[in-house]
């Protein structure tokens, strides 16, 4: 078996990414594990889940009415065994960089893609202004 790249987790959270700047709530669903046990905790008020389909029903709300921005992704570590893999990275609002958002996915290879089984988004508390 061949180790996965950073590039290749780099690519998975712009797909990421991807998928909000396009407002594409099925293209989001497809990177998430199949059975649809997640659990997201955001950096924003009320916007945690503890199932998919909840999760996308605030994203589906959020992309309706909410304001979308680049994102700027930096100091990426990746963990990897085996099939899992632990992304952890910082995130930057590009129209509100500080403070960042710490972010770290939980990933788990299924039938040879990268899927979602945990997102944690915090802000970064050594950051605050």
């Amino acid at each position: 078996m061949t180790l996965p790249t950073l590039e290749e987790f780099e690519q998975f959270l712009r797909q990421y990414n991807q998928c909000f700047y396009d407002r594409n709530l099925a293209a989001l669903r497809n990177l998430y594990v199949d059975d649809g046990q997640i659990t997201y905790f955001d950096n924003h008020a009320g916007c945690d889940a503890t199932d998919l389909d909840h999760h996308l029903q605030q994203v589906s709300q959020f992309f309706a009415t909410g304001t979308i921005v680049e994102l700027v992704t930096e100091g990426m570590h990746v963990f990897q065994v085996g099939e899992a893999a632990c992304v952890i990275a910082k995130v930057r609002y590009s129209n509100q960089p500080r403070p960042g958002v710490r972010s770290t996915f939980f990933l788990e290879r299924d039938q040879h893609a990268w899927k979602i089984r945990h997102i944690h988004f915090s802000t970064d508390p050594n950051e605050l202004e």
